[in-house]
């Protein structure tokens, strides 16, 4: 019994503080309600939106989290979408999609691994480097591959049945990404709170404390690229079928790994639901304001990019909930006096006093 109530107690914990019942109830309604009502390209966009979250959140753990700057996510996003498509179509291996989606994945993971072997010695720019060359050498060679990136033939790859299930049209679809988004977002917390998620950060602040502590840093930062790998397959999987022919390769170019990158630091990398707010709100506003003006998605990104690193880790989501929180603890303090006046000289700023210690992940320990 003792076990169960521990047990509890830490998935309780997982949960957002603060957040009732009721709250979550009415998410998940309106998340699966809305495909009802809006018109197929929202729908669409809305899938997109949920592949792009699960991409950019691999970069939340490996940026935020482990502390080294990858520039090559979207390049194994792309590697996972050309040979799951691949893996798929009848001109290729013509596998059924989870195979073929496993394929994806695992050839992306590889990547991730080989590339994170140099961090045991190297770290900061030339990690950059060494991942942004490792983008150009899949734009170079994979994608300029007809076989696998269709070049200037029209090839079909169709959407799958899961569990007996048909997913061809826009509205079916979606929730296949959406719910994989759920799952990695429960995963990924319940990793957060876990003892290798608590040293995963540790190695992120100070990979010489965390070694004098007894945690190897090459262990950790290689699980770091891993995760982010795993979830780049995922994306570029997820991404295969919702297109049904192979995107260009100005899709998943270098300028695009930029991209990715602005949607964590826009949102901060302490909020994995801020990370799917802003993969939402890039995606979807150029079209909601396409009739007014035209906007591109990089120059949110761009402009997310720099506003999101000059307020600092915890991006606007932290922004926002520090605002929250002073906010909360405001009325705390007025309550507990008998006046209902405010004390004198009490700081009502209650950010944590730790933050000054926190790293790139913008989290404790």
């Amino acid at each position: 019994m003792d076990r169960v109530r521990t047990a509890a107690r830490r998935y309780a914990d997982v949960l957002p503080r603060g957040v009732p019942v009721w709250g979550y109830l009415v998410g998940a309604v309106v998340a699966v309600g809305w495909v009802r009502v809006a018109s197929t390209t929202w729908v669409f966009l809305g899938a997109a939106a949920c592949i792009l979250a699960i991409a950019c959140m691999g970069l939340t753990i490996l940026v935020g989290w482990g502390g080294e700057v990858s520039l090559a996510q979207a390049s194994l996003v792309g590697t996972s979408t050309y040979i799951t498509g691949y893996a798929l179509r009848h001109d290729g291996l013509h596998w059924a999609f989870l195979p073929a989606a496993a394929l994806g994945a695992v050839t992306v993971i590889a990547l991730s691994a080989l590339i994170s072997l140099p961090t045991a010695r190297l770290s900061g720019m030339y990690v950059m480097v060494l991942t942004l060359g490792l983008q150009v050498t899949l734009e170079r060679t994979l994608f300029t591959n007809a076989r696998f990136a269709g070049g200037v033939e029209s090839v079909y790859t169709g959407r799958p049945r899961l569990f007996g299930l048909g997913l061809d049209s826009d509205r079916a679809y979606y929730f296949l990404p959406f719910l994989v988004l759920v799952g990695v977002i429960i995963g990924l917390r319940l990793f957060r709170h876990s003892r290798h998620g608590r040293a995963l950060m540790m190695v992120g602040r100070d990979r010489r404390a965390a070694a004098a502590m007894g945690i190897s840093p090459l262990r950790y930062k290689l699980l770091a690229f891993m995760i982010a790998g795993v979830l780049a397959g995922l994306a570029g999987a997820l991404t295969t079928p919702l297109y049904r022919s192979p995107p260009t390769s100005l899709a998943f170019i270098s300028v695009q790994s930029l991209f990715y990158l602005a949607v964590p630091v826009t949102a901060g990398f302490g909020s994995l639901l801020g990370v799917v707010v802003v993969a939402f709100v890039f995606t979807m506003t150029p079209h909601a304001l396409e009739s007014a003006v035209r906007i591109s998605p990089l120059l949110l990104g761009g402009a997310g990019l720099m506003l999101g690193t000059y307020v600092g880790p915890g991006g606007f989501g932290g922004v926002l909930l520090d605002r929250v929180r002073a906010g909360r603890e405001a009325v705390l303090l007025a309550a507990d006096r008998p006046d209902h006046r405010p004390a004198a000289n009490v700081d009502l700023d209650v950010r944590d006093p730790l933050s000054s210690t926190v790293g790139a992940g913008g989290q404790r320990p």
